[in-house]
């Protein structure tokens, strides 16, 4: 499972929280575009927004900047060959010991805002209890 979340700090905090399937499923889908290779790779996912959780989708893109634009249903990464090297790398420490260190992954840029948008790597299980007592 993959959760997108802003917040809760700024709205240029991006938290993507997983568990060992959903990084299994986001390091196959960076795999697959190393080296980088000008395809696209579609992840479903939940998106937490306003205390509502609803179904999201990312598509991954390779580029040679990186940069994050919010669509209605979801978001659209676009990696350079550093940030998806760097996103692999951290997801089979991941999958490999149970927790990301460090959290934060990368900083990409956002249209119309002042500054990057800073995206963090959680484990599922450290969000999971406050979307289900919001969810009640």
């Amino acid at each position: 499972m993959i959760i997108i979340n802003f917040g809760p700090h700024s709205k240029d905090e991006l938290t993507i929280a997983l568990d060992e399937e959903g990084a299994s499923l986001l390091v196959s889908k960076v795999s697959a575009m190393l080296p980088v290779t000008p395809k696209s790779e579609i992840i479903d996912c939940l998106i937490y927004f306003g205390r509502k959780v609803n179904v999201a989708k990312i598509e991954l893109r390779a580029g040679i900047s990186d940069q994050l634009d919010v669509k209605n249903n979801g978001l659209l990464l676009t990696l350079s060959c550093d940030a998806l090297e760097y996103a692999k790398h951290q997801l089979l420490v991941f999958l490999e010991k149970g927790y990301f260190f460090p959290a934060e992954f990368w900083s990409f840029s956002r249209p119309k805002r002042k500054y990057e948008t800073q995206i963090f790597f959680v484990k599922f299980s450290s969000t999971e209890g406050a979307i289900r007592t919001d969810a009640k």
